[in-house]
C-alpha cells in the first residue's frame, strides 16, 4: 500500500513536486542538465588548506557565496550564520577540518538542521582517498566523480554539493551512514567536505 509520505517522495523524485518547503528556507537553482538544485547560501571553507582555497574558488564560479574562515568558525557563527539561520533554515556547505565541522554542526542542531553529508578527504601516498558518509544510493556515483577529477577532486566536491538534489535528504540508518562518520579517528590536517541542510 501506497502511504502519503511514500507518494509525496516519488513525486518529489520525479519532479512533479518541485520542493515541499518555502522558498525562503530553500532556493531553488537549475543545474547545468535543468534538474532542480538545492541553492547553498554559501559555502565555508578554511583558507589555510590549498584544496579549500580552490574548493572555493570554484564553488565562487558556479555563483555561490563564500565565506573563509582560519580554523576558527565562532566569528562566521556571531557575526553571520546565527542571525541567518533564526529567520530561516538555508543550507550551507564548507570544507574545513573536522573542528570546524563539530562546532557548526552542532550550531545547526540547535537551528534544527544537520550534517547530511560529509566527506573526509585522506591522502594515501600522495593520492586523494576519500571516505564518503551519507545517503547510499548516492555513494557510487560519488566515488565515480571524486575518482575521475584525480588531482582535481576540490573542484568536482564543489561541483557535488553545489549540484545537490532538492529532494529530501535520508539520514536513517538503512539508507544512510552519516552518523557512521563519527567514530572515524581524524587527525589536524584532515579535511572534511560537508552540507548541511
Amino acid at each position: 500500500m501506497t502511504t502519503r509520505r511514500r507518494f509525496i517522495e516519488g513525486a518529489m523524485a520525479s519532479g512533479l513536486i518541485v520542493a515541499a518547503v518555502p522558498r525562503a528556507a530553500t532556493a531553488l537553482v537549475r543545474g547545468t542538465e535543468g534538474a532542480a538544485t538545492l541553492g547553498l547560501e554559501r559555502v565555508v571553507y578554511d583558507e589555510r588548506f590549498e584544496p579549500a582555497r580552490a574548493f572555493a574558488q570554484e564553488a565562487r564560479r558556479r555563483s555561490v557565496a563564500t565565506s573563509a574562515i582560519k580554523g576558527s568558525v565562532h566569528d562566521l557563527w556571531y557575526g553571520d550564520l546565527y542571525h541567518r539561520w533564526s529567520d530561516a533554515k538555508r543550507p550551507i556547505a564548507g570544507m574545513t577540518d573536522h573542528r570546524a565541522l563539530l562546532l557548526l554542526e552542532m550550531m545547526a542542531a540547535d537551528a534544527g538542521m544537520r550534517v547530511v553529508h560529509r566527506v573526509h578527504h585522506f591522502q594515501a601516498g600522495g593520492a586523494h582517498a576519500p571516505a564518503i558518509f551519507g545517503p547510499t544510493a548516492q555513494r557510487a556515483e560519488l566515488i565515480n566523480r571524486l575518482s575521475a577529477a584525480d588531482t582535481g577532486w576540490p573542484v568536482a566536491v564543489a561541483g557535488i554539493v553545489t549540484g545537490w538534489p532538492t529532494a529530501p535528504t535520508p539520514v536513517s540508518p538503512g539508507r544512510s551512514d552519516i552518523l557512521a562518520a563519527r567514530s572515524q579517528a581524524l587527525d589536524s590536517g584532515t579535511l572534511v567536505s560537508w552540507l548541511i541542510r
